[in-house]
């Protein structure tokens, strides 16, 4: 190990936090994913009624769902990254979190599709605040060892709050169906759409007040500035630039795969299956929660176990085999499942349980990393699986169906496409990455 990368541990006063503090913070962070999920993905029940309402096509909403959200997400994700090395995560969390929740709310005020692409922008800038906040405190609370595991319970924040967003979602939009358009003072008339994003939107801005509960945790692992000059954060990344090429692409195409299937699967059960909305929203809501969240866990305790025996490629070799049986899943959920709900149901529970990544993926940069660099290596990871996954999953899925097949039934062929082909690509370069991965831990250890 070279001096340049010696790290220490502790290097502040003052000793980590419990476990029960731990566990605690985790889980105010947890809600706090649970509604920025909540507030990202409601807008893809809601498909066929935007459509309805303001005259758009698919593409154009490929482009709400995905690249309004996802380049703002990714464009702030840097300099609130700089932030985080610096200043309070916490508070870095309440604020992004206020503003997310009334863009959010904002969106049910939109009459045109430009206005409901405004909305989606302030969605995209404050809850690129979250992640590497998140991810620089969660690694100052735990140590190496059980990272992968705290992050996994952390993410199954994107489970439940997609399992929300379709199943209240639903409920939501059917109630509001019913009873039709409503004239409220100073806002005017509301369609049913409208009032849901209102009433998912508005909570988060008291929920981001619970974050000054978190305690401010000690940052560990900084480097030892005694041991050798600090030669910068672009001289870290060049010196491991075939892993983070790897990591970062390689997540970055499965996170293609996430968002591409969470935008149109829902439009696939409406139109090939015949579902209505709340049908598809307790359907994916129960996938969501009932083989997501295990899916996070559990990838994040058998990464954490498999590391701490020894294995240092753990976080990506996992998703090596992940990747390829996801391939093989895929054509059976979109393909022969084709109207039958009995094969759909459970093939997609397996394939929802193996696609999530992001506790192994971010514990790993974690554990590679100087505490120092740590909230900039995040808000780059995030802004390159962000970009690949917000704006090329739902728009390829999206083009590949309006311009290809040009034909809106035909949106499961575009997603048996986008998830085999991507999925092949990810696996590849997870391959390719586990020689430097190894490197990458071995010089931290």
């Amino acid at each position: 190990m070279s001096a340049a990368a010696s790290v220490v541990e502790g290097v502040d006063a003052n000793p980590p936090v419990t476990p029960r503090i731990a566990w605690f913070s985790v889980s105010i962070l947890l809600l706090v994913a649970i509604m920025s999920y909540l507030d990202r993905q409601i807008i893809s029940l809601m498909v066929e009624p935007i459509k309805a309402s303001l005259d758009i096509t698919d593409f154009e909403i490929g482009l709400l769902q995905g690249v309004a959200f996802g380049l703002f997400y990714a464009a702030f994700g840097l300099p609130i990254g700089w932030l985080v090395d610096r200043y309070s995560r916490r508070k870095i969390i309440y604020f992004g979190m206020t503003l997310w929740s009334f863009a959010a709310a904002g969106c049910g005020l939109a009459s045109t599709y430009w206005q409901l692409l405004l909305g989606r922008f302030g969605v995209g800038v404050g809850e690129a605040s979250l992640s590497p906040a998140a991810y620089s405190m969660i690694a100052d609370l735990f140590p190496p060892r059980r990272l992968a595991l705290a992050l996994g319970v952390f993410a199954t924040g994107s489970s439940i709050g997609g399992a929300l967003a379709y199943m209240v979602g639903g409920a939501l939009i059917a109630k509001f169906e019913a009873i039709g358009a409503v004239a409220w003072p100073i806002v005017g008339t509301l369609e049913p759409w409208q009032m849901v994003f209102i009433i998912t939107g508005l909570p988060g801005v008291a929920i981001a007040g619970l974050m000054f509960l978190v305690p401010e945790p000690v940052r560990q692992r900084r480097k030892a500035q005694t041991l050798a000059p600090d030669k910068g954060f672009t001289h870290f990344l060049k010196s491991n630039r075939r892993y983070f090429l790897c990591h970062f692409f390689g997540f970055g195409v499965v996170a293609i795969l996430a968002y591409g299937s969470a935008a149109w699967v829902p439009a696939m059960l409406m139109r090939r299956y015949g579902l209505g909305v709340a049908e598809v929203g307790i359907i994916l809501g129960s996938v969501g929660a009932l083989s997501g969240i295990p899916g996070f866990i559990f990838g994040g305790w058998f990464v954490d176990r498999w590391f701490a025996r020894g294995r240092r490629d753990a976080h990506l070799r996992y998703f090596v085999y992940a990747s390829l049986i996801g391939a093989v899943l895929a054509v059976v959920v979109f393909q022969l499942a084709d109207g039958n709900l009995w094969l759909f149901i459970p093939a997609y529970a397996l394939l929802h349980f193996l696609q999530p990544f992001t506790g192994p993926a971010v514990a790993q940069l974690q554990i590679v990393t100087p505490n120092e660099y740590r909230g900039r290596v995040s808000a780059l990871f995030v802004l390159v699986f962000n970009l690949m996954g917000m704006c090329l999953g739902p728009p390829s899925v999206a083009f590949i169906t309006t311009f290809v097949f040009k034909d809106p039934t035909q949106v499961h062929w575009s997603l048996t496409i986008m998830y085999v082909s991507g999925a092949l690509i990810a696996a590849g370069l997870f391959w390719l990455g586990l020689a430097p991965s190894r490197r990458a831990v071995e010089a931290m250890a």
